[in-house]
Order: C-alpha cells, then structure tokens, then sequence
C-alpha cells in the first residue's frame, strides 16, 4: 500500500451543533426554522433556516415569538450535546492516533499518512468518516484538510453546513485565504481588526502575505497565525486523551543519510518495534495488530499490516509475526529516508482476553520477562541485555582445543 502525503492536519465543526444534536431526536423539525434556548430566554442556537428569517444568536425569546412566530423554540439540554461529542470524539479516534477536543462542537486531529493509507485517498478517507458519523450520530459537521491546523479550521468553514473542503495544493490554499474576510480568520479578535485594515489588509491572504516587518509591533499568536496561514506548521495538535486510553502507540526513526542497506533498514524497524512495545509495557498496554512503513527519499510510503490471534506488547512476538510482509515490503534499490511501526487496537492488560489454552497467560508471562528486562535497561543503559547476552556466550565456549 502507498502513500504520498506527509502529515496534514483536519477540524471538524458541529453544524449548529446544539440544533442538530436536538434534531437527531426530532427529525421532524428537518427543514423548519428552529432554535435552542427557550429555557434560557434567548436564543443560544440556530438552524440555518432561522438564521435566513433573521433570528440572531443573543435574540431574546420573546422578540423571536412576535417577529417570527414560524420559529420552533426548544429548551438546550446539555447532556445530549455532550454525549454525541463524546461519541464523535471516540469515532475520530479509530481514524486518527491524535485528536484534541477544542470545544464540545470542535475538533482537531493530526492526519499521518498511514492512516490515509487504509483508504484510496484523502478524500475517500473523510468522506467514509462523515458517512459514519451521519449514520451513527444522526448529526453534521464540517470537514478542513489542510497542510497547517489553521489553515484546516479556515478550511471547515468555506462550504457549510456539511462541507468538506480539502487544501492540499498551494493554488487550493490561494483561493481559501482570498475568500476569506479578516473579519472569518481564526484568533483575530475584533480590536487586532481595525488595525489590520489601516495596512490595506482586508482578506486572510493579504495578511498572510503581507511582509513580517509591517506586523512587528503585534502579538506574538498573530504572528504564529501568519505563519500557519502561510504553510507552515507552528501549532501542534494538542491530544486529550489518558495515556492509557490511546487508540495506538507509534515509533519512527529518520535516516540521516538515506540508506538502500537492507540491513540498516531492518535494524531500525527492529529498534522501532522494540521502542513501541516498550511504551506500551510502561502503559501495561497490549495490542493485536501492527502496521509498519518505509518512506523513500522520494517521500514515498509503502505500508502493510499484521493482526494477532494474541494481544501482546512482546517484540519477539511481533517481529517473528512481521517478518514475511517486512521481507516483502522493502522497494528494491530504492533509498529508504524513515521507518515507522503502530501498534494498534491497545487494551490494558488487566482486559486482557483469557483464551482457554492458556496462551495469554504465557504472553503475560513473557511480559515480567521483558519489563524486568526494561527496568535493567533504563538502569544501566539499552545495551546492557545484548552486552550480557554475549558476554554469556563467550563465557559458555567450549575451550579451544590446541
């Protein structure tokens, strides 16, 4: 399987979020004007459909009923927006290895190539991610795929409601930032505006290519958005999640130079299982299924997988698994830039399933084996186990016969 993307960056945004998780109770207010907020006597959502009448967010209750008698008034009820955030949130997990939760209709994930790598493309990929939240949640949101975290939030917001735009070409980047008013740019707040407009910037892309010097005298995060808007990633995706409740455990290595030796390349595969199950003994995390890649030097990825019969976080185990797709995996004379293996589908060990044979129970064993072996490493240092394991073996020789 190949992929040739590096890493982008995707935000998805709740469709009038509040209206939409009442709606998925209550299709039949599909299509009418509707908002959220009677209990609290103004009106804190709206549907589209109202927001076309001319229902404000802010507006009190009783104006919408006299001026707009056509609007359907619902009480919020925030437990249910709560529950399908937290819903979506675990579907974006089964996509993406780093999600953050930026707000209870927002969120930001980092997008790995192999990750699009189970799909045809980055297209098929989101669209199939939409398909499942549509039909699991009963809700909509909007979709950014972009090459910076800003750059994908300006993204989610130039096709709603159920967008999904994706800027993966300057020229696709170009058009967004022109189509974009100072006013929409994320973490521009109404008082930078003004100021902002006395330079003649009027559109993100004016102030994203506007020349550094005439900016000096702003705020640091202002600078960092020009940066992002610009392609260049500045802010990282932020991960909520417990250490223990992450979805998969990832190790890479970066060749310097690039290297077509099978044996080098091996080496570090080696080091990256070993590094990942390492992590995940310190986590008492197992997993039943392993991807690995190669990325040549021409950015290439060429990626497969293992599944388990066993849950484990044993390097033997899952080196003797890999090692006939590993063998095929490598492009011949190609130069190989980086390595990477995941260990995905992680459970904690006390979840572990106990099969009646007996076999988990040895994987378990194994496990003291290796975190004993852990404990020596992270003491003496990560050689210390291949220094003993040779010194036995020179000590147990037979001696020489002469």
């Amino acid at each position: 399987m190949n992929v040739k993307t590096d890493n982008l960056y995707f935000h998805a945004d709740g469709d009038a979020f509040f209206v939409g998780c009442e709606l998925s109770l209550r299709p039949e207010l599909k299509g009418k004007p509707v908002i959220v907020g009677g209990d609290k006597g103004i009106a804190v959502a709206m549907s589209g459909e109202a927001k076309k009448l001319g229902v404000t967010r802010g507006m009190p209750v009783f104006r919408i009923k006299k001026f707009y008698p056509e609007v359907v008034i619902l009480d919020h009820h925030f437990d249910l927006y709560q529950d399908i955030a937290g819903r979506m949130y675990e579907i974006l997990c089964t996509y993406f290895s780093n999600v953050e939760v930026y707000s209870i209709d927002e969120c930001f994930a980092l997008v790995e190539p192999w990750e699009v790598g189970y799909f045809k493309n980055e297209l098929d990929m989101l669209q199939e991610l939409k398909n499942e939240i549509e039909k699991k949640l009963k809700v909509t949101y909007s979709f950014g795929l972009a090459r910076t975290k800003a750059l994908s939030k300006l993204a989610s917001k130039l096709e709603k409601p159920n967008g999904l735009v994706m800027l993966l070409t300057k020229k696709d980047e170009e058009r967004a930032l022109k189509a974009t008013s100072i006013h929409d740019i994320w973490g521009i707040g109404k008082k930078t505006i003004p100021s902002l407009q006395m330079l003649g910037i009027k559109t993100a892309y004016d102030f994203a290519y506007t020349d550094e010097s005439k900016l000096k005298n702003f705020s640091a995060p202002v600078l960092v958005l020009q940066k992002e808007l610009r392609g260049e990633v500045v802010l990282e995706v932020e991960s909520n999640i417990d250490p223990r409740d992450q979805k998969s455990i990832q190790s890479t290595a970066t060749f310097h130079p690039a290297s077509t030796d099978r044996k080098i390349i091996l080496r570090e595969l080696s080091g990256n299982v070993e590094h990942a199950c390492e992590n995940a003994r310190m986590l008492h995390l197992l997993s039943n299924k392993i991807s690995f890649f190669v990325k040549t030097s021409e950015f290439k990825y060429h990626f497969d997988e293992v599944k388990l019969r066993e849950y484990t976080s044993d390097p033997g185990i899952i080196l003797n698994a890999i090692e006939e797709k590993l063998l095929k995996l490598l492009p011949k004379r190609q130069r190989i830039r980086s390595t990477g293996v995941i260990l995905h589908n992680l459970i904690k060990e006390e979840n572990a399933p106990r099969d009646l044979f007996g076999k988990q129970e040895k994987v378990i064993k194994n496990l003291v084996i290796e975190e004993a072996s852990d404990k020596i490493r992270e003491k003496y240092g990560k050689d210390i186990i291949k220094r003993l394991s040779s010194l036995k073996k020179k000590t147990s020789r037979k001696p020489s016969k002469f």
